[in-house]
């Protein structure tokens, strides 16, 4: 009875990380329908629910930490917990992101929309597809996926390096549109970097599997 237990609050946790998984994808959604439709009010909304990340995370922490103390989980039950841990971490400094990209929002209320924003949010959509995607491949315990999730990384680095460098000639050949040109460059980071973290929680899901180790980014 005590395993039986025990693999049912297992199953409660994953629900947990799932959910926190589909509170920061509409964290990014939010964010950048703020951005695009000059909204300060979803600006505001995003800045607050992150609250609700990080409460999620900290009570899917002690969870984590109770059932290692109290059920001495043996080799792979240890590994399910441990990566649940690392990938709830990653899942709220993607919260931080998206609230980062609502607060330039806020900063860009004012100002006339810049070319790059459509490439911005092709690049946000595919973000979101990869932080869905990193999460069904987290409750399938599915390697392949993510591994060819990972693999997809490289496609939003290519696009943020495009949106980088034509950011950097738009600023150089009018220097009026440097302070909304530069908070786009930060949102446009800020997407790349929640790329990098699903590919972090991949490369966990794949270390929980197969106890290969991969370099984070």
């Amino acid at each position: 009875m005590p395993r039986e237990r025990f693999h049912h609050d297992l199953r409660a946790l994953e629900a947990a990380v799932i959910q926190m998984g589909a509170l920061v994808e509409r964290e990014i959604a939010h964010a950048m329908q703020a951005l695009t439709r000059c909204d300060a009010v979803v600006a505001h909304e995003v800045v607050t629910s992150d609250g609700e990340v990080n409460a999620l995370q900290h009570s899917i922490r002690s969870q984590c930490i109770s059932l290692i103390a109290l059920q001495a989980p043996v080799a792979c039950d240890l590994r399910e917990l441990t990566t649940a841990l690392l990938v709830i971490n990653e899942l709220e400094r993607m919260g931080d992101h998206a609230v980062d990209i609502a607060q330039q929002a806020l900063r860009m209320q004012n100002n006339e929309p810049h070319p790059l924003m459509v490439a911005l949010s092709a690049v946000a959509k595919l973000v979101r597809e990869q932080v869905r995607a990193a999460m069904q491949a987290f409750l399938n315990v599915n390697t392949q996926q993510a591994r060819e999730i990972a693999a997809k990384d490289d496609e939003i680095d290519h696009r943020y390096r495009t949106i980088f460098t034509e950011l950097i000639n738009s600023m150089t050949s009018d220097p009026h549109i440097i302070p909304s040109a530069t908070s786009l460059l930060f949102i446009a980071h800020d997407l790349e970097r929640i790329g990098d973290r699903v590919t972090n929680i991949c490369e966990e899901i794949i270390y929980r599997v197969t106890g290969e180790s991969v370099e984070r980014q």
